[in-house]
């Protein structure tokens, strides 16, 4: 019982050993005046004093990047926020910036604010708004020889797209499982292997054909129809090679009925069985359903 009280009594001293203070905040700081003027400067579009808040070496961290950049391009998108849009900078009420001076670093100090920025488009009046947490690394001369950014940059993005009325319709992607399951339809043809080309095909796949010459008209064929075409293809051309010409696009449409859409670009190489090859360039598009499967595919033939 002995043994048990004093264990019990020592408890308390065992948390409190675990809390170790690393440092000091403050409220208030040369540091932060010196990044509050920086913020200053650029809301009022004065690019020379801006500049003058940052070493020379600085490096700058936005959402998503592994490299930094520096001043140099830090002052051309400074100047171009600048130049199209009338900027505010504001911190909500009840929101205030920290100063940490860690123990040990003699080097300076750590600034981290959180501001509403907004920006009206001077030529569409449109408005540009958005959230940003910045972590600045303020050296011993108030010079800022870090930085690093956070914001939503999809949502940002957007919405300066739009106050230029370049309104997005969906995004690109160059790797993509449905890019994938093209590349297999292709490496089906290669190897002659009809049956597994219409598995990537919904049974009620819509079919187009443009440009080539002389043809008959796909646009009222069926899957079995179109299976058949193949088969004189593969006929016709004993050897088959398909060249990939740059790397194909997977894009999300996010308008109208929206969807995926894969488009790839071939070099298609028949050899007859007298050895002539025929070299032609052709461009698909295809659609995906919900299902994965391919529901029209559209052919271009040069």
């Amino acid at each position: 019982m002995k043994n048990l009280i004093i264990v019990l009594a020592l408890a308390p001293l065992a948390v409190s050993a675990q809390i170790t203070k690393s440092g000091v905040v403050y409220s208030s700081h040369p540091a932060l005046d010196a990044v509050e003027a920086m913020n200053k400067a650029f809301v009022d579009g004065d690019s020379k004093a801006y500049v003058t808040y940052f070493s020379p070496d600085v490096k700058i961290y936005s959402i998503g990047e592994t490299e930094p950049t520096g001043l140099e391009r830090d002052l051309e998108i400074t100047e171009w926020w600048i130049k199209n849009f009338d900027i505010t900078m504001s911190r909500s009420e009840g929101v205030n910036p920290d100063v940490i001076k860690y123990k040990g670093d003699k080097k300076g100090v750590w600034v981290m604010d959180w501001t509403e920025f907004m920006a009206i488009n001077k030529t569409s009046g449109d408005t540009v708004k958005t959230w940003f947490h910045d972590e600045y690394f303020v050296n011993n001369d108030n010079k800022i020889t870090k930085w690093f950014q956070y914001f939503n940059e999809n949502d940002l993005g957007e919405q300066i797209q739009n106050s230029f009325g370049a309104h997005r319709n969906g995004r690109v992607y160059d790797e993509h499982p449905l890019i994938k399951k093209v590349e297999s339809l292709i490496k089906s043809y290669e190897t002659g292997n009809v049956g597994e080309m219409a598995s990537y095909f919904s049974t009620d796949a819509k079919f187009d054909r443009k440009g080539g010459g002389d043809f008959e008209p796909y646009s009222k064929i069926s899957l079995n129809e179109r299976a058949a075409i193949w088969a004189q293809e593969i006929t016709a051309n004993p050897t088959r090679v398909m060249e990939e010409y740059g790397y194909p696009d997977a894009i999300r449409y996010e308008k109208g009925d929206g969807g995926w859409e894969v488009l790839s670009w071939w070099y298609h190489i028949g050899i007859t069985e007298e050895g002539e090859e025929d070299r032609t360039f052709i461009h698909l598009s295809h659609s995906f359903n919900d299902e994965g499967k391919i529901s029209r595919e559209v052919l271009w033939v040069e």
